[in-house]
């Protein structure tokens, strides 16, 4: 085994496990220790060689003068948006390399925005994503794209000249209070956008917008997503909420362009460091709008080759992806204002839905038609009965039939993927454990062994269960948060 040097920064017990791990399986390919030094997650260095992860960390923080004793997850792409469940890229890199070092063609499922197609590119797999929410795919895709200008000069400083022009724009905009119409804009979300936004705002971002569209290729989508950044904090949703709830009536509202600003420093750090990387060989990306229950998408997303599957999916009860970022997707015409709803109860483990499909889906769950586990319907019995004694609501008494639903469309995924996944190849699911229910009487909510379990009755072997640690959650939030979370890591049998 090759002689490493640990990160500067402590690690939890999972990622120590990761890094031999990782080390273990790369040092098995008969590679060098420069080969292994360009990809190994959590090491300084290989036989003294500084590795390439070790590299970028430390080009993250000398940009911002951050200390290098904490981890850096926001470097490269990674810190252009504050997306909600963001996978964290180290996890997702090292899972790359412990799972299956030879793997050469990589899909993440449910890529929200990605991230393991971003650190999937880095290690030079040719990476593809798949996502339901067109603000999660067309993220994605940005920042896959803007990985392709590593090494590409000075682009940081056009980056910041356009930057320049938009404050501008949007400041003379602010002040002059009245927000023209554009004209790709139309009627039904112009009315709803003026209900979301105070006049002045929306004239400052529409004018800021007008802006990024005259700036060069390759910086207007950085712009843009900088810009998405920001959205929440200058309207009426109220921002710390992810539910659509708005603000106090006497919220004062702020200045867009020093948000912008500021969202956009953090832009152009990121292209700086970009410029430093020289001689990465990335591998190609797609990303495809579409769900990952249907076999036609996801045999259109893979790559040829080796196959490997990594992805952190909805968990069972999942955060409201829509409702987070409905104005983003408006306002930058990813979708209509009247499609929000509809595209809510498409995504895998949304919450939402109408009186004739919760119907339907509690008379799936009686027949058991989509033959789920047995233990999985005794949890569902469990959970039913104990909301039935206790008198529940119609929200907590919908989570036996949410969940089925839930475990019926990881279902549907897992089977499409073992249509093109041939035996021995690997599929990893990154989820996390929840809990339902009222006072003492909650009720554990066990996803990765309910997800092993299903996979098993779609044509899987479990080879491992990796738990690991996850940050205290804080805040309104608290109380609903994921508090443990695993790798589920899947082979497909023959």
């Amino acid at each position: 085994m090759m002689r490493t040097a640990m990160p500067s920064y402590s690690l939890f017990e999972y990622e120590r496990d990761l890094a031999g791990a990782e080390l273990e399986a790369l040092s098995g390919q008969r590679l060098t220790a420069a080969d292994i030094a360009a990809r190994l997650t959590f090491a300084a260095s290989v036989e003294g060689l500084p590795t390439e992860q070790f590299r970028v960390e430390a080009r993250h923080h000398a940009l911002r003068g951050t200390r290098s004793t904490r981890q850096a997850t926001r470097y490269l792409v990674h810190g252009l948006h504050e997306y909600k469940g963001k996978f964290n890229p180290q996890m997702a890199r090292a899972l790359i390399n412990a799972v299956d070092p030879s793997a050469t063609s990589l899909l993440d499922p449910f890529c929200g925005s990605g991230t393991t197609v971003v650190e999937g590119r880095r290690l030079g797999l040719n990476a593809a994503g798949i996502d339901q929410n067109p603000l999660a795919r067309w993220m994605a895709e940005v920042k896959a794209q803007t990985l392709s200008y590593a090494g590409l000069t000075g682009i940081a400083s056009r980056f910041e000249t356009l930057v320049s022009s938009v404050c501008e724009a949007m400041k003379v905009a602010q002040d002059g209070a009245e927000a023209p119409t554009p004209p790709q804009v139309e009627s039904r979300d112009d009315v709803y956008l003026r209900t979301w936004f105070p006049e002045p705002v929306l004239a400052a971002l529409w004018a800021g917008l007008a802006i990024i569209e005259q700036g060069d290729e390759p910086l207007r989508d950085v712009a843009r997503l900088c810009l998405s950044n920001i959205i929440r904090q200058v309207s009426w949703q109220l921002p710390e909420d992810l539910r659509v709830r708005r603000r106090p009536p006497d919220w004062c509202w702020p200045n867009v362009a020093e948000h912008f600003s500021v969202s956009a420093d953090r832009g152009a750090l990121a292209l700086s460091e970009l410029e430093t990387m020289q001689g990465t060989a990335l591998g190609e990306a797609r990303i495809l709008f579409g769900s990952s229950r249907e076999p036609e998408t996801v045999g259109r997303a893979f790559y040829p080759g080796r196959r490997l599957v990594v992805t952190s999916p909805p968990y069972a009860t999942a955060l409201p992806y829509i409702d987070t970022d409905r104005l983003s997707i408006v306002l930058l015409g990813l979708d209509s204002s009247g499609q929000l709803r509809n595209l809510e109860q498409s995504l895998t483990g949304s919450r939402e839905w109408n009186a004739a499909e919760a119907r339907a889906w509690a008379r799936r769950r009686a027949a058991n038609q989509d033959e789920l586990p047995a233990d999985l319907q005794e949890l569902l019995s469990l959970i039913a009965q104990r909301n039935a004694d206790t008198g529940a609501g119609f929200r907590r008494a919908a989570v036996p039939n949410l969940l089925y639903r839930y475990f019926a469309q990881m279902a549907d995924t897992l089977s499409a993927l073992r249509l093109h996944l041939t035996a021995g190849e690997a599929a990893v699911f990154v989820v996390g454990t929840n809990r339902t229910g009222a006072g003492n009487a909650q009720t554990l909510i066990d996803t990765p062994a309910l997800l092993a379990s299903v996979a098993r009755t779609r044509g899987y072997s479990v080879e491992r269960i990796l738990p690991f640690q996850t940050w205290a959650r804080y805040g309104m939030h608290s109380r609903n948060a994921v508090n443990s979370e695993s790798a589920v890591i899947l082979k497909a049998e023959a």
